[in-house]
């Protein structure tokens, strides 16, 4: 393995590691988990070696990730441990994952009758869950997409791909640059305005996205009411803006 591999190897690790934390594994699940991902199976000595948790400890993390579906054991002397296929666990967490979306959805309507809906903006951090959120929210884009961006480019290849599936879908689709295109290959209308510093985005008049330049932070809102109202401040701002 070269050197760039180890690296890029690494940095998946700790990536994978932060992600599996969030998601509410233990340090030693978490270890274990990455340990046995690795191997085609492993035995508890091999798992220690691996990982320096001791046998009774590692007994305990086993027989917990075995219940949650995330470890099966081959019964044999010694016992023998293999992560469960991918492919299953992707089925797992999803389909957990829409359970859970469709409770928290049922939840929230039945409770607009009973209580008053105060608006919210919520915090994003991180370049990577920014940029996710604003190529989820073109992409579910149905009537219109108003866009406000420095730098079109720096916002990468996979916005550019989602702006140009809407446009295939008929969404009407403005832009605000701070500097020309150097193509015209999106063919969507677009003003130039060259103090342009934040990243905005409204769709359908119903989701707002307001971001730093660098999109290490954001806000997101889902009200209609602020959503519109930043339509509004970037309607002006198109008027104003330099035709191309």
């Amino acid at each position: 393995m070269t050197s760039s591999s180890d690296t890029m190897a690494d940095e998946v690790r700790i990536r994978a590691s932060s992600c599996l934390r969030e998601l509410g594994f233990g340090a030693h699940e978490t270890a274990v988990i990455l340990a046995l991902i690795g191997q085609e199976s492993a035995t508890v000595a091999d798992i220690y070696a691996e990982t320096g948790i001791y046998h009774a400890n590692l007994y305990a993390v086993l027989d917990t990730l075995i219940g949650r579906g995330l470890v099966v054991l081959q019964q044999g002397r010694p016992k023998v441990y293999q992560f469960a296929p991918l492919a299953h666990i992707e089925e797992m967490f999803s389909s957990k994952l829409e359970q859970l979306l469709r409770d928290l959805k049922f939840l929230q309507e039945s409770s607009k009758s009973r209580i008053t809906t105060h608006a919210l903006i919520y915090t994003i951090r991180g370049s990577t869950d920014v940029l996710a959120k604003i190529v989820a929210m073109i992409g579910r884009a149905e009537k219109s997409i108003f866009l406000v961006a420095p730098d079109l480019d720096s916002l990468g290849m996979m916005v550019r791909e989602k702006l140009l599936e809407a446009k295939e879908r008929r969404v009407k689709i403005r832009a605000i640059l701070g500097r020309k295109l150097d193509t015209s290959e999106l063919g969507i209308p677009y003003r130039t305005r060259t103090d342009t510093q934040a990243v905005d985005l409204v769709i359908d008049s119903i989701e707002a996205l307001i971001s730093m330049p660098d999109l290490t932070v954001c806000g997101w809102a889902d009200n209609a009411l602020i959503s519109t109202q930043l339509e509004g401040f970037l309607e002006q701002s198109w008027k104003s803006s330099g035709k191309e």
